[in-house]
């Protein structure tokens, strides 16, 4: 494999991108998100064939990565007052909170969080504490299911599950094949889940983000690209 810089003029514009050559593939592709370009390409590519491959993309990168930068988030970040949302598999469900009641309870019913508090007040802490263990709660259920089924697709074996309210990571893997898993993962579309998921068990197999690692997450996940920009656009409203 084969990686090298380039960059074209398109009108006004300049496009930066990467180069991956391999033997692994017979046809090229382009590769966009936010701030990257990467174009991979048959060993026997020369420049002046990259080059026209991208100018040829010039108008369709430009476009996607405008939209990419200019996409808003979809989840609205908590900020556990009556009236607003809170974020659970990729949907922003309105909160209701009940006050005066005989137990402190929440839980999706009727398209919405329903709240129940024992108290006439309620602070933003609690509720954000009664919602971050309700989550706790639904994580290891739906994590687990993922679990087994990309660990069967994959055939690799986790040891063990650990559930985090992490603040800068979405998951690890030890080499004892403990797999630590974001609780705020659960604020995500499931696709997302999966790939974060898929992402880690992949180090099962390839421990380095080679482009034999990549080509396998691609294998079981064609657009891995897109759960990776909602995650760049999202991302800081999950946490």
């Amino acid at each position: 494999m084969v990686r090298q810089q380039d960059r074209v003029k398109y009108g006004i514009v300049t496009i930066p991108y990467s180069i991956i050559k391999t033997g692994r593939i017979k046809t090229s592709e382009v590769i966009v998100d936010a701030d990257t370009i990467t174009v991979r390409v048959p060993l026997h590519k020369d420049k002046a064939e990259i080059q026209k491959i991208v100018l040829d993309k010039a108008s369709w990168i430009i476009k996607k990565q405008k939209e990419y930068r200019e996409m808003t988030p979809e989840v609205v970040k908590p900020s556990f007052k009556d009236s607003t949302t809170l974020p659970f598999l990729g949907r922003n469900y309105p909160l209701k909170i009940n006050r005066n009641q005989s137990r402190d309870n929440i839980e999706i019913s009727d398209g919405k969080f329903s709240v129940e508090v024992k108290s006439a007040k309620l602070s933003n802490n609690n509720l954000k504490r009664l919602y971050e263990s309700w989550m706790a709660e639904k994580a290891p259920h739906i994590f687990k299911d993922k679990i087994g089924k990309y660990s069967e697709k994959l055939g690799v074996k986790v040891n063990r599950i650990v559930i985090k309210n992490l603040k800068k990571r979405w998951g690890s893997l030890t080499r004892e094949g403990v797999i630590n898993l974001n609780v705020n993962l659960l604020k995500a579309p499931e696709t997302v889940i999966d790939y974060i998921i898929l992402h880690e068990l992949c180090h099962l197999r390839i421990k380095e983000h080679s482009h034999h690692y990549w080509d396998l997450v691609r294998r079981f996940m064609p657009s891995y690209l897109d759960n990776i920009e909602w995650l760049k656009t999202n991302g800081e409203n999950l946490m």
